[in-house]
């Protein structure tokens, strides 16, 4: 009987902070994903720092479990002062990379300052109860109020959850993230995390720059909309949302779960 392709989103995530100089596999280096049973394809990673940066690197390796960690990229850090109206560095990286069984996708920093490294991956599995799987999907929309101010990039502080991923499906692609202030704004920040399931992990992941605006009858409000690629999140996690500033956002999520039957 044929055997047909099934995914499953997994989402790795780790903060990495002690300084590692090296490119030859050795060093202090934090886990981010590791390859299902059948291998996982890491369609997209993360890098966002939590704090200011100074130039650098930021490393990804793949670890076979036998060698040392082969040395895959190096993404440059800038000198970034972070500010409530300055985001910190981040960069969005679009891999398709296969990762084979029981490797691991590992991160390092030139510098000790602080980073979230965010794996947007998908398991490999197959179907050999029958001759094909029809995949079904499931629109899901998340909207909620942000106005509690909150400098943190930490994942502290007042947070609001704007959605959970269905845990009875295999994971979600987001389409879409939507921001549209309901009041005056002035220079600041909007953050959006991803949080586990657990609620033990909220890894910053975006800062979207707030500009000062006064709405009128004829003059529209702040919005701002982030349209994605590759972004997968995994079953039962959650986006979140703070504001930096007390001034009301409404924050929403375009996206959809899947599932096979």
């Amino acid at each position: 009987m044929a055997e047909d392709t099934r995914y499953s989103v997994n989402t790795g995530m780790v903060t990495i902070s002690t300084s590692n100089v090296r490119r030859d596999g050795t060093g202090t280096m934090g886990d981010v994903i590791t390859g299902a049973s059948n291998g996982t394809v890491i369609k997209s990673v993360i890098i966002k720092a939590q704090t200011n940066t100074t130039e650098g690197m930021v490393r990804l390796f793949i670890y076979n479990g036998v060698s040392n960690p082969f040395l895959l990229a190096e993404i440059p850090v800038p000198n970034i002062t972070k500010s409530a109206r300055d985001k910190s560095f981040e960069a969005n990286l679009d891999l398709d990379l296969f990762l084979q069984p029981g490797d691991v996708l590992k991160a390092s920093t030139e510098n000790a300052e602080t980073f979230n490294v965010i794996a947007l991956g998908l398991d490999i599995s197959y179907s050999t109860t029958a001759i094909f799987d029809r995949t079904m999907y499931k629109a899901q929309n998340g909207f909620d109020t942000i106005s509690v101010a909150n400098s943190n990039l930490n994942g502290t502080g007042t947070i609001v959850v704007i959605m959970i991923t269905d845990n009875t499906y295999l994971g979600a692609e987001i389409q879409r993230f939507f921001v549209k202030a309901i009041s005056t704004t002035t220079p600041g920040m909007v953050r959006l995390y991803i949080q586990n399931s657990a609620g033990s992990s909220t890894m910053l992941f975006t800062e979207i720059e707030v500009s000062a605006i006064t709405p009128t009858a004829t003059a529209t409000s702040f919005g701002h909309v982030i349209n994605c690629s590759n972004f997968f999140l995994q079953a039962g996690y959650k986006l979140v949302a703070s504001t930096e500033k007390a001034e009301t956002f409404v924050v929403s999520i375009e996206a959809f779960d899947f599932k096979y039957s």
